[in-house]
């Protein structure tokens, strides 16, 4: 009698097709490479096809193995994504409340909310989880946390998206540098002669930019682009360039050796907002810290 088909055969199977390797795959399943072998051979007796060309020194799918694996990775996904909900709605029960947030609204914004929150709601248990907007977005989708507060990523058909806040755009150098002599407003033309850093693809903060109308078109090919902002603020504090930031994102009182300028000519702004999944009602736990955040928050940031 043939083996029935299980979770554990598809985790193989997604896993040697990811690596091109048993050895690899069988490593980050934490399985030996002879049991993965076992499995993978198990799977194909049972689908009545080979999955893998296997040679001496590479592994590479059929054409059935093709086919099956998109099948393979969004039964998984499904699978995952329902487990996760269960845990979710269990937290939810126990009277906790996951929230996906960015790094700057997580760091500006929150503790003040926090602070209120556990006054007012001591049997709530609020939990953050920072990442940047594809991360909240994909949290939320996948019903990992209750909702998420991001600026606007990828239109999903899953997804909401509720507007809460914006903050302007401003330009940070360094102390010592040109534009810092300046006390007002400085114009995006006058970046043009410095090198320019900005967030990458996956933040609130290049969509916000690649939204906007009338930027110099030098900007949205800048020197370069950089994933965490930790990275981009030491690469202005080492004098490689000049960056431009929303005004929740820009840099605190803590780093005296950088200065923040708002930009004008155009104005541009970032819009904040809640990410939530289509026709899934909030528990009343999440519904309660919604509605505390969106109280607190102004309709505009202002340094």
């Amino acid at each position: 009698m043939k083996t029935a088909i299980n979770l554990r055969h598809l985790r193989a199977f997604v896993a040697v097709a990811r690596e091109g390797n048993f050895t690899r795959a069988a490593e980050s399943l934490l399985l030996s490479q002879s049991a993965l072998t076992l499995t993978v051979q198990q799977l194909e007796d049972c689908v009545g096809v080979m999955l893998f060309k296997r040679t001496t020194r590479q592994v590479s799918l059929t054409i059935d193995g093709e086919n099956f694996l998109s099948v393979a990775e969004r039964l998984l996904e499904d699978f995952d994504k329902a487990i996760a909900g269960v845990q979710v709605e269990a937290a939810r029960r126990g009277g906790q409340v996951d929230v996906a947030v960015i790094p700057s609204v997580a760091i500006r914004l929150m503790p003040d909310i926090l602070e209120r929150f556990r006054a007012s709601h001591a049997g709530t248990r609020l939990v953050l989880h920072d990442d940047n907007a594809r991360g909240v977005h994909r949290q939320v989708r996948h019903n990992e946390v209750d909702f998420g507060i991001s600026g606007p990523w990828r239109t999903h058909p899953d997804l909401e998206f509720t507007a809460l806040t914006r903050d302007r755009f401003g330009m940070v150098c360094r102390s010592d540098h040109v534009l810092a002599r300046k006390t007002g407003p400085v114009s995006w033309r006058e970046l043009q002669d410095t090198p320019l850093f900005v967030m990458a693809a996956d933040t609130s903060v290049h969509t916000a930019l690649r939204a906007a109308q009338d930027l110099p078109e030098w900007v949205r090919t800048p020197a370069g682009e950089v994933l965490a902002m930790v990275t981009l603020v030491e690469m202005v504090r080492a004098g490689l360039g000049i960056t431009v930031l929303p005004e929740l994102a820009k840099p605190g009182p803590s780093e005296p050796s950088l200065v923040f300028r708002r930009l004008v000519n155009p104005v541009v702004e970032r819009e904040l907002g809640f990410v939530s999944r289509k026709n899934q009602a909030l528990s009343a736990a999440a519904r309660a810290v919604w509605e505390g955040i969106s109280a607190q928050v102004p309709r505009h940031v202002e340094g």
